[in-house]
C-alpha cells in the first residue's frame, strides 16, 4: 500500500513539475490631472496613456519560479509603445525565484543589461476583507508601497493588489508577490496591471534567471544611479 501512494505521489508530482502556468494582463495608465495640466508633460503622458492600451505582458509561473515579460515590444499598427513601457518598469523581464526578483537594467543610465538588479520579494503587506470578482474568481484586497530614492528626494508610492486564494501561487505582476494568491489585478501608483485570461496547466517553458551583467541589490543601484545623476548636474 505504501509504495502505490509513493507511486501516486511521484506521478503527481512529475505531472505538476511538467506544466507551466500562464496569466496575460493589459496594462492601463490612469488619468492624473496634475500630470495632464502640465504644459511639459501633459502631451508626452497622454500619448502613453493612449499607447499603454496596445501593451500586454504575461506570466508564466510553475511552483517556486516565475516569469513576467512583455509580449509586444515596439511599434504596434503605428503606435509607439516605448514611453509607456517604460512607465511600466517592466521593459526588461522579471524573474522571480523563490524569494528574490531578478532583472537586468535598461538602456538609460548606464549600459543596457550592464547590471543584474536582485532584491527580495514585498512580504509587507496589509490584508483587508474587502473582495471583488475578476474573471469568476473572488479576489482580495491588499495595500503596501514602494519607495523610490533619486537625486531629487525620496517618493512614496500606493500599491494595491487584488489576489486570489483559490489560484495558490505566490505570484503577480511586475515582480509583486508574497501573498496568499495569485494577484490578478495590481495598482502601482497610477499603473494598474489587470488579468484578461487565465492558462492553467498551460506546455511547459523553461524558465532560466538572467546571467548578464554584475549582480547588484537594488539599493545599491539606486545609489549609483543617485551618484551619476549628481555628477551630471
Amino acid at each position: 500500500m505504501k509504495t502505490y501512494t509513493l507511486l501516486i505521489f511521484l506521478l503527481f508530482f512529475n505531472y505538476s513539475n511538467s506544466q507551466n502556468n500562464i496569466i496575460t494582463y493589459n496594462f492601463k495608465i490612469l488619468e492624473d490631472k496634475q500630470l495632464l495640466d502640465n504644459e511639459i508633460v501633459g502631451k508626452m503622458y497622454r500619448e502613453d496613456m493612449e499607447s499603454a492600451k496596445y501593451l500586454n505582458f504575461r506570466l508564466i509561473f510553475r511552483d517556486t519560479i516565475a516569469k513576467f515579460e512583455n509580449t509586444q515590444i515596439a511599434e504596434l499598427d503605428g503606435k509607439e509603445t516605448k514611453g509607456a513601457l517604460m512607465k511600466s518598469r517592466c521593459r526588461k523581464e522579471i524573474i522571480v525565484y523563490k524569494d528574490s526578483i531578478y532583472q537586468n537594467n535598461s538602456e538609460g543610465a548606464f549600459e543596457e543589461n550592464q547590471y543584474l538588479i536582485v532584491k527580495p520579494i514585498e512580504k509587507k503587506w496589509n490584508l483587508t476583507n474587502e473582495s471583488k470578482k475578476i474573471d469568476n474568481y473572488i479576489c482580495y484586497k491588499a495595500t503596501t508601497e514602494y519607495i523610490v530614492i533619486n537625486s531629487k528626494g525620496k517618493f512614496v508610492h500606493p500599491v494595491i493588489a487584488w489576489y486570489c486564494p483559490e489560484i495558490p501561487y505566490k505570484f503577480g505582476p511586475a515582480g509583486y508577490g508574497g501573498l496568499p494568491g495569485m494577484i490578478l489585478e495590481l495598482q502601482e501608483k497610477n499603473n494598474v496591471f489587470g488579468a484578461i485570461k487565465i492558462e492553467l496547466k498551460a506546455p511547459l517553458e523553461k524558465i532560466q534567471i538572467p546571467k548578464k551583467g554584475i549582480k547588484i541589490s537594488h539599493q545599491e543601484y539606486q545609489n549609483l544611479f543617485i551618484k551619476l545623476s549628481k555628477s551630471r548636474f
